[in-house]
């Protein structure tokens, strides 16, 4: 969620309407997953994927409708994705469109996650729809957190619907669901719920900050992940000027800097020197609490460090964690860039493969 939040901020900032495209449901082969979503602002989107093709080409075009009726809205729609749209995937997708056109109303609850988000909170959005999907209706939005949500609501039996749904969410569920709750006039209304689960937030820790390292920050500032970037030269940070919203930065040695990284980090080892690359690997290896550790450079090099923890005895079990080379497996393109794009491909990889749920 961290990721979206960048681009709606920024639409806030310069006063920009914008809408946000979220994934609520889906059926069959589709070419996108639930949770998935897209930030239209400025006549383009500014962030993420609902799946492209012609699915994401009518999403968008009834974006754009959205933001020129220049008000507040919410809509329901939902995409048989067969011959009518021109794709042959089969499914359908269900796609909740939030227009927010007066910031006012949108700081409150952008604010509340953010914060929430920083504070490494796992909470519930909840989002008041109605259920038919073809009519514009005011969003309301609560963000539920600890038994209550905020804000209150005047209806109790609806506050309580939402928390008890907001909690069993949390406990059990997957996300978005969809509850549906009918008042004492017999009335139906739609209720959204996108549970945010911080710990799904990975950090990753980048050693060096050298041309690799920041040609691969602005890919990496993109995607679900805390950063913590490493090094002990103060003026390769200055070299970059991208985002850093989601980097910290730490300037420190390198060795001395890993007993206070965070646990389960995803390690990517790219300093200026062999010597730094060793002593940084083997002081991870000796701590044994990465998820992943993997070092720039040719399978030589590799084989050599492998070759040394041998020597020092650590199991194989914890050496075979180790990960040499990565990224620049191509011939072809050897730029920063292209080399950027590889390790990223090869972290992106083994983060998804790592949280697939094993067979049984």
């Amino acid at each position: 969620m961290n990721s979206w939040l960048k681009p709606v901020k920024t639409a806030i900032a310069l006063n920009n309407g914008f809408v946000l495209l979220t994934i609520i449901s889906t059926k069959g082969s589709t070419p996108c997953s639930n949770g998935d979503k897209i930030v239209f602002s400025g006549g383009e989107s500014v962030f993420g994927s609902i799946g492209g093709g012609n699915l994401e080409f009518k999403a968008l075009s009834f974006a754009e409708e959205l933001l020129s009726l220049n008000s507040n809205s919410i809509y329901l729609k939902k995409y048989p994705l067969g011959a009518s749209l021109g794709q042959c995937c089969g499914g359908y997708v269900k796609v909740m469109f939030e227009s927010f056109i007066q910031s006012d109303s949108t700081n409150s609850w952008i604010e509340t996650v953010s914060n929430l988000l920083h504070d490494k909170e796992d909470f519930v959005v909840a989002t008041i729809v109605d259920n038919n999907a073809e009519i514009e209706y005011s969003s309301k939005k609560f963000v539920y957190l600890n038994g209550n949500s905020r804000p209150s609501l005047d209806d109790e039996e609806l506050s309580s619907l939402i928390n008890k749904s907001a909690k069993d969410l949390l406990l059990f569920s997957d996300s978005p669901t969809i509850v549906q709750f009918k008042n004492k006039s017999g009335s139906v209304t739609e209720i959204c719920f996108e549970k945010v689960l911080t710990s799904e937030v990975q950090p990753v820790v980048v050693f060096g900050a050298g041309h690799i390292s920041r040609a691969l920050m602005p890919i990496l500032v993109n995607l679900p992940i805390k950063i913590y970037w490493v090094d002990d030269r103060a003026e390769q940070f200055d070299k970059y000027q991208g985002d850093t919203s989601q980097i910290d930065v730490i300037c420190d040695d390198f060795v001395q800097s890993i007993p206070d990284l965070p646990d389960s980090s995803y390690c990517l080892v790219i300093t200026y020197s062999h010597q730094i690359d060793f002593e940084s690997c083997e002081k991870m290896i000796n701590q044994n609490n990465f998820s992943y550790l993997g070092m720039i450079g040719s399978e030589i090099k590799g084989k050599k460090f492998r070759d040394r923890f041998h020597q020092k005895n650590y199991s194989e079990e914890v050496i075979n964690k180790f990960i040499c080379p990565i990224g620049d497996k191509q011939k072809f393109l050897k730029s920063p860039t292209a080399i950027a794009v590889t390790i990223a491909m090869d972290l992106i990889n083994f983060i998804e493969h790592k949280r697939q749920p094993e067979s049984v």
